[in-house]
């Protein structure tokens, strides 16, 4: 009777220690920090997409309960409107987007990416205005290991095109 509750004992004692480095472990990726290359990811595929006029693509960079908050307007909330909304980006003419990182940090499935962007629209005169701004991104790492975006807002550097977005 003894020997069985010693290896009753040494039977938990193992499948304690090894729920505690499998934990060690499960958190250790969890807590890895990322690299500005993949926090920088979600945004270089959002500009492809935009230059695609995909606005699926650019929609799928966010994560299902995202929020975009764009300069001079309300925040638009949810995947499906922000596809609305980048549906009609693209609808307004927007073409040669381009984003640079100009820092990213991350803390486990947290993160975040700051840039620049550039990208050009056509008046309703057909003139070509090229918009400069800034972004900043607060990304979520899935399941799948790609970092979404989970609410993004950026802001202009040109007047001319915040009065043309009005």
């Amino acid at each position: 009777m003894n020997s069985t509750k010693n290896y009753i004992r040494f039977a938990c004692g193992i499948l304690l220690l090894g729920s505690v480095l499998i934990g060690c472990s499960n958190q250790s990726k969890t807590n890895k920090t990322a690299t500005a290359e993949e926090l920088s990811q979600m945004n270089r595929d959002f500009a492809a997409a935009l230059n695609n006029k995909d606005a699926v693509a650019a929609a799928n960079c966010y994560t299902e309960d995202a929020t975009v908050h764009p300069p001079n307007e309300a925040p638009v909330s949810g995947r499906a409107n922000i596809q609305k909304y980048w549906e009609g980006a693209i609808a307004a003419g927007a073409f040669d987007v381009a984003v640079a990182t100009i820092s990213t940090g991350s803390n486990g499935d947290l993160g975040y990416e700051i840039g620049r962007f550039q990208m050009n629209f056509k008046d309703s005169s057909g003139k070509v205005i090229t918009e400069r701004g800034k972004y900043i991104e607060l990304l979520k790492r899935g399941e799948d290991g790609k970092w979404k975006s989970t609410h993004g807002i950026w802001n202009t550097d040109n007047l001319e095109l915040n009065k043309f977005l009005q």
